[in-house]
């Protein structure tokens, strides 16, 4: 609580300060949900909440400077509660008060020049935490400035510098287009070592675009990635092709970890969860629209993996298909279909769908239906075939 405390105080401080401030606006964002489901043969009823509290200060020479403030439940808490169905909400949020809430992010920011005349750059103070580069500068939840949108001829840069525990790293990206060529670097620095990623892009003719990017950890070892897309070489058709290579031992300091949709770290050759991997192969692409439908199919090399879809909209309903075949694993089918149904009255704007997957033998499916309803509430019913069913109510205020 004392970085709220010190958060408010810095706004009552702009509030309050010089004549030359002409006018404060406060303002924000309230969200909740809850999800009731099934857990251990018992109804379990989850809930997230999440707070944005903004303070807007404008000069009178037009410039602001504005005060954000994330607010959540302090680690430790939370608000889920076991119920039996007899008594459904008799406990739910019991003991919630101002000490269960704590601030997750707090950032002063100012937009303007630094001196007369110069260009304007926004600048941030605080919880910044940028997230510029997957390979070298992903630096989520961390502290420090940051000052983007500086314009330097026909380039624009950004820098940051960031309190990383005893460590103080600083950075600096510069990316723009000269003579047709989309160009982009960024070097990380923290004590001695340098991380580096450069990139280029052009169109060699109409159609037809190539683009690169190397990066380069302390030891000077590599990751690297070329790709052509081609849109008319042949009418109607798309291509892609790749190639993407690097050193075993590549590690920069600021990399993403690899994350699944959940939350869990999973292994670096999980194609389908992480943004690179260290592996040396091709890939290559092709998508198309044929009668309405839109076809693709790409194959990876490295991963030996073949991926295939399918998707249209026929009579209001968006239809899908997938495919995923490696070699050593089970071959794995998708069929998903979304629409939104007008035709009761009362509930307009009735979102459901389906999915059913085929991995191997095992299949497995849901259902799921979402409305928004008239007093702003979002309400959801969804029945999985592995997890059961469970219902969801959310709303979203802002102010």
């Amino acid at each position: 609580m004392k970085k709220l405390a010190t958060a408010v105080s810095l706004g009552l401080v702009l509030s309050l300060a010089a004549p030359a401030f002409a006018a404060v606006e406060f303002g924000g964002k309230f969200e909740n949900q809850f999800e009731l489901h099934e857990v251990a043969d018992k109804w379990q009823i989850d809930g997230e909440t999440g707070i944005d509290v903004e303070t807007k200060v404008t000069g009178e020479n037009g410039n602001t400077i504005k005060g954000v403030v994330e607010l959540g439940f302090e680690s430790g808490y939370n608000d889920k509660d076991e119920v039996d169905g007899t008594h459904l909400f008799d406990n739910l949020l019991d003991g919630i008060t101002l000490q269960n809430l704590a601030v997750e992010k707090a950032w002063v920011e100012s937009q303007g020049a630094y001196w007369h005349g110069g260009p304007d750059v926004t600048t941030k103070i605080g919880d910044v935490g940028p997230e510029w580069d997957p390979v070298v500068a992903h630096m989520e939840d961390m502290r420090g400035v940051t000052v983007e949108g500086l314009e330097t001829g026909p380039a624009m840069a950004k820098a940051f510098y960031i309190w990383d525990g005893a460590d103080r790293p600083f950075g600096l990206a510069v990316n723009g287009t000269v003579e047709g060529v989309d160009m982009s670097g960024m070097i990380v620095r923290k004590g001695t070592e340098n991380n580096y990623v450069f990139g280029a892009g052009t169109s060699l003719i109409p159609g037809v675009n190539v683009a690169g990017k190397v990066a380069l950890d302390g030891a000077n070892r590599r990751l690297y990635n070329v790709e052509a897309t081609s849109a008319n070489l042949v009418e109607g058709v798309t291509f892609r092709a790749g190639y993407r290579g690097a050193d075993d031992a590549f590690a920069p300091m600021y990399t993403i970890t690899p994350e699944d949709k959940d939350g869990n770290v999973v292994a670096r050759d999980d194609v389908d969860n992480i943004h690179y991997d260290l592996l040396d192969g091709f890939t290559v692409g092709v998508e198309t629209v044929q009668s309405g439908i839109n076809l693709r199919a790409d194959y990876d090399d490295p991963h030996e993996l073949v991926k295939l879809a399918a998707s249209t909209d026929m009579h209001g309903v968006n239809l899908g298909y997938e495919a995923k075949l490696q070699r050593g694993a089970d071959a794995e089918h998708t069929v998903k279909a979304k629409t939104v149904v007008n035709a009761i009255q009362q509930l307009q704007g009735l979102g459901v769908s389906a999915e059913v997957k085929l991995v191997g033998d095992d299949m497995t499916w849901n259902t799921e239906a979402e409305y928004n309803a008239p007093n702003g509430l979002e309400l959801g019913a969804k029945y999985d075939s592995v997890a059961g069913p469970s219902a969801s109510a959310g709303v979203t205020v802002r102010f």
